[in-house]
């Protein structure tokens, strides 16, 4: 095809690449889905935990005296309380030192059950519960609850549960209406949002209304407010990811740009290069959309460093076109042909061994890389000589890069010497490599938000984040059964101090076994010497022994779910889970001893101690392992790609050996540092390699006959990949840190070490 009509068909279908990224593409910003794996059971069970249910969505709210005192503090805490009640994005909220009215109406509901739940252990509680000695004290405790606050509601349970039963099965709730935060030093309020988690708009909307909220009720400014939860993390997190992107994105594309003017000077070249850059991008963000039905903001950010990958290509052939000056570009791009494809082949492997690491995010970088990398190709060959027909360019010239070059050839084999010497203390010191199990170290730090969180949790007694107890069973009963067993061993747990508290699904939900037990017990209480002590006592209390006198008989057991009603089912909200293979109980732990909890759990069926960090930290192992596998496996790759390249063993080592030493120096130098290694420095050194890879293939092939040309001419490459991958230091994500000082140090040092391994002349041989 005609240059001008290749011209003209880039011009017509560039915006409709926009239009259908505009109109097709959505941008996630949750990290679970970018780090949590779904490769196991565990692992799938974690992601999708840690994306819904209630303690997802709930904040722990605390107002804080400053100038004020803490009983104005738990005004203003009510005062807020009927503010937020009245957003649309609250779906409750109420005070911690107070269950939330949903936990009241309940409790009521379970009056005509009390005979079947009063307890959990009721073989061992019958004698107390039941004792006729004690129906005198009983009774009168009944009559004081009656007359007291709160007697309406308990009138409405006394009609059909005399004994208050049910509310036996409850006491084990009572301390966790007690007013913490008030001991504390502030008062604590309890909000659950509507919107999900890690909706982050929604919830940043929120979380500025609750500001302005306390703000107005907060006239005289006595009182600071601090808040909590699963919402402020990840709210925090997409905030500190978009200044990470718009950051590294800006830096990179100037750091690109300013090298491009500074070595060719056209600024029309710039133009052209640029658009072929953000056309592949454009390829890239639509191709991860259709395969996985968004791209991740991180995926965007590691994109943009593409951008000093991608440009290698065009820049390349702008370096010989310019060298050539009556060459047209289409036969400059012909001649460097066979070096561009095979240099992007090994790029694109490293890429797709990143996407098997394990982390779903770099599956997407893997796509992202790979169709970008594929469209800059294409489009270097056939659009970039068409936009380049009249356009005047600059050879590139770096000062002392021919000294260097000179220098190596000189000195080859004294400074071949040292480098072997240098590889033999980089292997002594590999046995030193610390290795890194603890995936949270790949995080966001968060430290002040940390230690914010630590503080309202310890003043509220909430639950331990990302620890419970996961119980399974093939239906709802049967997973009660095994809960059941597990809540009595926690009970002694907390008895023992090993556990502050947990909390469980009893009574809220009693097996069909429990409830037997129980009536079983109630019937025979009923029919012996209790139920005659109980109307003696009734009466001695002043009480209408006809109305609370008469003791229902015991009932049958119910199913479970019968007790399910909307007050329960939101009380329960992310404990009861349907998995593949039945029914899953979570029964959240507050703060514990894991190794006590563990050890208690661990010789009951079905049931498990869960720790979140305890997972992913097996997970990081695994990863680590599957890098090795995979960095083996990629080197291999690549050998074999450049041996289908050359059909020579020879030359194929010798254009894969300057990254491979750049890779092995790295490692002796993470070792000497004393650097903890993770599985995403295994494959930041595999990217680096086939990255660095291009340099060996440019400088072994020679396309333009003039090495000293060549070099000039692949040194805007390492450039600008270079600038790209150092922005990425610039990022807060650990993770982005970790890639920026791997593959920067890889490219530059392989970059360097071109001259020095590979001897290349006019003909290219090696």
């Amino acid at each position: 095809m005609p240059a001008r009509w290749r011209k003209r068909l880039f011009f017509l279908l560039l915006p409709l690449l926009l239009a259908a990224i505009w109109l097709q593409v959505r941008v996630e910003t949750d990290l679970n889905a970018f780090f949590t794996a779904v490769e196991s059971e565990d692992a799938a069970f974690l992601a999708s935990f840690l994306q819904s249910g209630e303690l997802s969505r709930r904040y722990l709210i605390a107002v804080r005296p400053t100038h004020g005192n803490a009983a104005g503090a738990d005004a203003l805490g009510r005062e807020l309380v009927r503010e937020l009640a009245q957003e649309a994005a609250v779906e409750r909220v109420w005070q911690a030192d107070r269950a939330p009215d949903e936990w009241l109406a309940a409790v009521q509901s379970y009056a005509p059950h009390g005979s079947r739940m009063f307890s959990l252990d009721p073989e061992t509680e019958k004698a107390r519960l039941f004792d006729p000695t004690t129906t005198r004290e009983r009774a009168f405790a009944l009559k004081r609850a009656l007359l007291g606050p709160e007697g309406a509601w308990v009138k409405e349970i006394a009609k059909q549960d005399p004994l208050l039963l049910s509310l036996q099965a409850f006491r084990g709730l009572q301390d966790r209406a007690q007013p913490a935060g008030e001991r504390a030093g502030f008062a604590g309020l309890i909000l659950q949002s509507r919107p999900p988690s890690l909706d982050t708009e929604a919830q940043a909307r929120l979380q500025s209304a609750i500001r302005d909220r306390f703000e107005r009720l907060n006239v005289n400014r006595d009182y600071t407010l601090a808040m909590t939860g699963v919402p402020v993390f990840t709210v925090v997190a997409h905030d500190q990811i978009a200044r990470d992107v718009a950051l590294v994105s800006a830096v990179s594309t100037v750091g690109v740009v300013a090298i491009f003017l500074v070595l060719f000077r056209s600024l029309k070249a710039l133009a052209w290069v640029s658009l072929i850059v953000a056309a592949s991008y454009g390829v890239g963000t639509l191709a991860t959309a259709w395969t996985f039905g968004f791209v991740h903001s991180l995926t965007l950010a590691l994109g943009s460093t593409l951008t000093g990958v991608s440009i290698d290509y065009p820049m390349h052939v702008l370096a010989h076109t310019a060298q050539f000056r009556g060459e047209e570009p289409d036969e400059a791009v012909r001649r460097v042909w066979p070096s561009l494809f095979v240099g992007s082949l090994t790029t694109v492997l490293g890429y797709v061994a990143l996407g098997f690491a394990g982390f779903p995010g770099f599956q997407q970088i893997a796509v992202f890389s790979s169709a970008a990398l594929g469209a800059t190709l294409l489009l270097t060959r056939w659009v970039l000589p068409a936009l380049l027909t009249s356009t005047a360019l600059r050879p590139p010239h770096i000062p002392g890069l021919n000294g260097w070059m000179d220098f190596c050839v000189r000195r080859r084999i004294w400074l071949s010497a040292l480098l072997v010497i240098g590889l033999c203390g980089a292997v002594a010191l590999l046995p030193r490599m610390r290795w890194m199990d603890d995936l949270s170290k790949l995080t966001m730090e968060m430290g002040e938000l940390k230690q914010q969180d630590k503080a309202i949790r310890d003043g509220l007694s909430g639950i331990e984040p990302g620890r419970f107890v996961l119980v399974k069973g093939s239906d709802l009963d049967s997973a009660l059964e095994h809960a059941e067993v597990a809540e009595r061993v926690l009970r002694g747990l907390k008895s023992d101090g090993k556990l502050k508290d947990y909390f469980g699904l009893y009574p809220w939900l009693v097996s069909s076994h429990l409830q037997t037990a129980n009536a079983s017990a109630y019937a025979a209480a009923v029919e012996g010497d209790f139920s005659p002590a109980w109307r003696k006592a009734l009466a001695e209390a002043g009480l209408a022994v006809d109305k609370l006198g008469r003791l229902a008989p015991a009932q049958d057991a119910a199913a479970p779910a019968s007790l399910l009603s909307d007050n329960v089912r939101q009380i329960l909200s992310g404990q009861i889970l349907q998995t593949t293979s039945g029914t899953a109980l979570v029964i959240w732990l507050g703060a514990h001893e894991p190794a006590a909890v563990t050890q208690a759990l661990q010789n009951l069926p079905e049931v498990r101690y869960f720790s979140q960090k305890d997972l992913l930290n097996g997970l990081a192992q695994r990863y680590r392992d599957r890098s090795f596998t995979l960095l083996g496996w990629g080197l291999l790759g690549i050998y074999a790609l450049l041996w289908l390249r050359y059909r020579a063993a020879r030359k194929a080592f010798f254009s894969l050996f300057p990254a491979t030493i750049a890779g092995l120096v790295l490692f002796a130098a993470w070792a000497a540092l004393g650097q903890e290694v993770s599985f995403l420095h295994l494959m930041c050194l595999l990217l680096a390699v086939s990255i660095c890879e291009d340099y060996g293939i440019f400088f072994l092939d020679n396309g333009g006959g003039d090495i000293r040309a060549t070099y000039q001419a692949i040194a805007p490459s390492m450039l600008t990949t270079a600038v790209s991958f150092a922005a990425l230091g610039l990022a807060e994500n650990p993770t982005l840190r970790i890639l920026a000082g791997a593959v920067t140090l890889g490219i530059v040092l392989g970059f360097l070490l071109c001259p020095l391994l590979i001897r290349a002349d006019r003909t290219g041989t090696a």
